[in-house]
């Protein structure tokens, strides 16, 4: 559990990479330091932590050092940390430099995943037909931004699909024809890291949802992720079994993210 636990930390704090650290710190038995946004609550014996970026998660109650965790808060401590590259260290005079400078996007993280700076824009190929000409992302990939909005084939599974992420809370989607007749392609509009996050898993859980009444009616979930700017937060193709090591216990959603984003 603690690895399972640290592995999430640090994805969820490549996020906001060198961000400013909550006011309050836990502080565990081996002397590591988990950055929360406000103090833990314990229920059942676990500890349930809410991080900077909006993530609950939650360790064994007993791995906490409550006397100096009280101690650490009392005295303020945790106003001279910061995160960096998933990890919790002092303060220093650049911290304090404007936040716009140093915050970095999902979309610099997954741009960096492998060292590289992918600064080439989106490219169009013009086939044979110009009409049938297809947007393709630097990777390769065909760039679903760029889609023609058209009503998914089956208007009663696309309804079925809509009433299932609104059930969820998932308000802003829209259901489209996909690349493919048994592709429906969702685009959702998110306002947070956290939203980005909960959209990927409630897309996987309404893919699952469909398949298991609909089985040879979708082959795959098409999503596009966008802020309210219309600026691109991630674009993924769901297949069944993405979805369903989205929604397992083993894979965390940032992990996943970082993983399968088409760029």
């Amino acid at each position: 559990m603690k690895q399972s636990f640290r592995t999430a930390l640090v994805l969820a704090a490549l996020v906001t990479l060198a961000a400013p650290a909550a006011a309050y710190i836990v502080i565990l038995s081996d002397g590591s330091k988990i950055v929360a946004d406000k103090e833990y609550t314990i229920k059942d014996g676990k500890a349930i932590i809410e991080l900077p970026n909006g993530t609950v998660t939650f360790i064994d109650a007993k791995e906490i050092d409550v006397e100096a965790t009280k101690k650490a808060n009392e005295e303020g401590y945790g106003k001279a940390l910061v995160i960096e590259d998933g990890k919790v260290r002092e303060r220093t005079d650049s911290d304090d430099q404007p936040q716009e400078e140093k915050r970095k996007s999902l979309a610099d993280l997954v741009a960096n995943r492998d060292g590289k700076v992918r600064l080439e824009p989106y490219r169009r190929e013009e086939p044979t037909n110009p009409a049938a000409a297809v947007v393709k992302t630097t990777a390769g990939f065909v760039d679903l931004q760029s889609l023609p909005r058209r009503p998914f084939r089956d208007v009663e599974l696309a309804g079925e699909m809509q009433r299932f992420f609104r059930g969820q809370g998932i308000d802003n989607v829209e259901l489209y024809q996909g690349t493919e007749s048994s592709r429906p392609f969702a685009e959702i509009t998110t306002n947070s890291e956290a939203s980005v996050f909960r959209a990927l898993q409630i897309a996987a859980e309404a893919l699952l949802a469909v398949q298991q009444d609909h089985p040879d009616k979708v082959t795959a979930l098409e999503l596009l992720l966008a802020t309210p700017e219309r600026e691109r937060a991630g674009q993924f193709v769901l297949t069944p079994k993405l979805a369903q090591d989205l929604v397992g216990d083993d894979v965390e959603v940032a992990h996943f993210f970082v993983q399968h984003v088409q760029f």
